[in-house]
């Protein structure tokens, strides 16, 4: 009975979730711009004045390079279009069709009552109502891979041709693609794919990673096909004040080694500096390091309304600056962001239900995905954290879920029966 209600349920909730987006788009459609996102903006714009794609020549001595491919991007939309609010247009374009794909990939993965389940569960998590509203890289990223994903669960060689195109360009937007291919090739380890499934992903794969980083090279001398910016957010993590969260404090102590000698440095430069010297600080202090575990990854999951600190005034910053000194207040904004992240909560605790049901069989073909949120998780927690990188992992985090609420139930149903 529940089955087949299903999909006038979707259908239902997917009509109110694009309802209230479009609101949500409208509204806030000439948003300022704050934090990476302004950055974002100010590269694009100095690029689209000097004529040319980032990075560009200009960006020799700059701190380190965003995403270029998200960069670019914007640099196209502005020159189409004449303003940067179009992205929000394509991000609200984008989150739909993520719908579509979960409930495909869920399908392929399980069964279609399951697929329901994981699109309805990610319609009603807080941060995919706000996403589109944000001009950042995650939802493009994440789109980008969830696609490369659905294409290389067939066995025919074009899609996965298009795949390896697709992870490249991923990458050149975030450079963490490499977990999501990681997945894909257990997954054609354990299907006993031929060496034509390999090659039609690593061909084009690295065919567009070259094109990219030979475009680069010709404007600025080095060969950038990611973001260079792994050295700066593994410095942030340390030095002997670190937490593992958000702290520029190290870079300007001389006491630490992350504290760079005067002098101008290119991005390169800096970046490898800081990589030698924040090795050499966790090589120096490695249970220093590790005890940062606990909290990133408290920071990493503990809520998730990080789509909505987009907005100017409502920075985690900004936030944090006006309960300061106010219990109450702070009460107040904890119970907002824990109400806010209920659904999330759920789906987390749904997911580890479902790893502890099948724990015993962890290593079937269906569960090959759990590879993602395990494997990014491990990698993220490396650097420095935000709550708004768990996002790439949410998509497949909510499949298992769904995955775990059907057990749930069809446990409920089966109980039901036995009474009667």
């Amino acid at each position: 009975m529940i089955g087949k209600k299903l999909p006038a349920v979707f259908w239902i909730v997917f009509a109110i979730w694009v309802i209230l987006q479009v609101c949500l788009v409208v509204k806030y459609w000439d948003m300022p711009n704050h934090d990476d996102a302004r950055f974002y903006a100010k590269y694009a714009t100095e690029c689209i004045e000097t004529g040319t794609w980032y990075p560009a020549p200009h960006n020799q001595y700059d701190l380190f390079i965003f995403g270029p491919g998200y960069v670019n991007l914007l640099i196209g939309i502005q020159t189409l279009f004449g303003s940067f609010s179009y992205i929000r247009l394509l991000n609200l374009l984008l989150n739909m069709a993520m719908v579509f794909e979960i409930l495909l990939l869920a399908r392929r993965l399980f069964n279609d009552r399951i697929g329901y389940y994981a699109s309805i569960l990610y319609m009603l998590v807080y941060s995919n109502l706000y996403i589109p509203i944000a001009m950042l890289t995650d939802l493009p990223f994440t789109f980008l891979l969830l696609t490369a994903l659905l294409l290389c669960t067939s066995r025919r060689l074009f899609p996965i041709l298009f795949a390896g195109v697709i992870i490249g360009l991923a990458n050149w937007f975030r450079p963490l693609a490499v977990v999501f291919l990681f997945a894909i090739i257990v997954h054609f380890i354990v299907q006993k794919r031929g060496w034509r499934s390999y090659v039609a992903l690593f061909m084009p794969l690295l065919l567009t990673v070259f094109l990219i980083g030979q475009s680069a090279k010709a404007r600025t001398g080095h060969f950038v096909y990611q973001a260079v910016s792994g050295g700066y957010n593994l410095a942030m993590s340390s030095f002997d004040e670190a937490n593992g969260l958000v702290n520029f404090n190290g870079f300007s102590d001389p006491d630490n080694y992350i504290c760079l000698p005067p002098g101008d440095y290119t991005y390169m430069e800096r970046d490898s500096l800081l990589k030698r010297a924040s090795i050499r600080w966790i090589s120096e202090h490695p249970f220093e390091y590790i005890s940062q575990i606990p909290l990133k990854l408290v920071a990493l999951y503990s809520e998730d309304t990080w789509t909505e600190r987009v907005k100017p005034d409502m920075g985690f910053r900004v936030v944090l600056s006006n309960v300061k000194g106010n219990d109450l207040k702070l009460i107040e904004l904890i119970a907002s962001l824990a109400l806010k992240s209920a659904v999330y909560y759920a789906v987390l605790l749904l997911f580890l239900y479902y790893v502890w049901k099948n724990r015993r069989d962890l290593f079937r073909e269906r569960n090959i995905y759990l590879l993602i949120p395990a494997l990014g998780t491990a990698v993220t927690v490396l650097f420095v954290i935000t709550s708004r990188y768990h996002y790439p992992y949410l998509f497949a985090i909510t499949i298992y879920a769904a995955a775990g609420l059907d057990t749930l139930i069809q446990n409920k149903l089966r109980k039901n029966s036995r009474k009667c």
